[in-house]
């Protein structure tokens, strides 16, 4: 709410341009935390319970270490090819990167609901496989992974057969609208195997093996690189390049880390984790 009433100067707020989008974004952070913090010390898990200056257990720290480096260092590692592409678009003008930057605030519905999914499964999935009723993370994962499979063709249809209407509520402009129907309906084909990815990613991740997502993710965002340098060329495809190497890495993402969870809880695999 507060990013177009203070980028605009909404009522009587000062129209403050990008610095309005910044305050926005720090004000809402810190009502967030606020209300994270007065629900926690309401909580019998609160933080006025946990002594801050005491001496940390280090085996607790290098666990997290190595549950969470993965994952960190993959997110790290998207934000750096992210802005390769954006400078591989940047080649083409200003317009295709206003058209990459409201198609992909579009494209994150998917994710976003994805995500959700993810949380889910890594949660049941973890519960379940401490309890070690194998059986019960086995039916959890499928049954994410239908509701995941459902809501990615849903998404992927919406995109692929209604760009048009969709990227022209956020901008009219004639050329705009046509680059943006090429990258919805480009992106939209990989909607469902990016669903399928991150639901998988949440069920490895309540397994408490973060290493594999992280390994397919940062290896096929790697190869968006070269493909869409490559695919992007005048005589290939030109700027549709860059997005079909987004669509064609993540559609492969999906296919391998479902494929690799699947060999993962076939027969015994899954109990043999613990002493591995």
């Amino acid at each position: 709410i507060l990013d177009p009433i203070l980028i605009f100067g909404i009522g009587f707020f000062p129209k403050l341009g990008v610095n309005g989008a910044a305050i926005a974004t720090v004000f809402s952070q810190i009502i967030v935390t606020s209300i994270f913090i007065i629900i926690q010390n309401k909580n019998r898990y609160s933080f006025n319970k946990i002594h801050f200056f005491d001496i940390p257990s280090f085996p607790h720290i290098r666990k997290i270490i190595k549950l969470g480096l993965p994952a960190a260092f993959q997110s790290f590692m998207f934000t750096l090819f992210s802005m390769f592409l954006a400078r591989i678009i940047a080649i083409w003008g200003p317009l295709p990167i206003a058209v990459q930057k409201v198609g992909s605030q579009i494209e994150s519905i998917s994710w976003m609901i994805a995500s959700g999914f993810s949380v889910a499964i890594s949660t049941f999935v973890g519960q379940n496989y401490g309890a070690d009723n194998i059986t019960r993370v086995k039916h959890g994962f499928f049954s994410s992974f239908r509701i995941s499979f459902v809501l990615g063709l849903i998404n992927t249809g919406l995109l692929v057969f209604f760009a048009k209407p969709i990227f022209s509520i956020f901008i009219p402009e004639k050329e705009a609208v046509s680059l943006g129907i090429d990258y919805l309906r480009i992106l939209g084909i990989s909607q469902l195997f990016m669903c399928i990815e991150i639901t998988t990613s949440g069920a490895f991740n309540g397994l408490g093996k973060t290493l594999p997502p992280s390994i397919i993710s940062i290896f096929f965002n790697a190869l968006r690189i070269p493909m869409a340098i490559f695919l992007s060329k005048e005589s290939i495809l030109g700027l549709n390049g860059v997005w079909w190497s987004i669509t064609i890495s993540s559609t492969l993402k999906g296919i391998i880390l479902f494929a690799w969870f699947n060999i993962l809880i076939k027969g015994d695999k899954l109990k043999k984790l613990e002493s591995a």
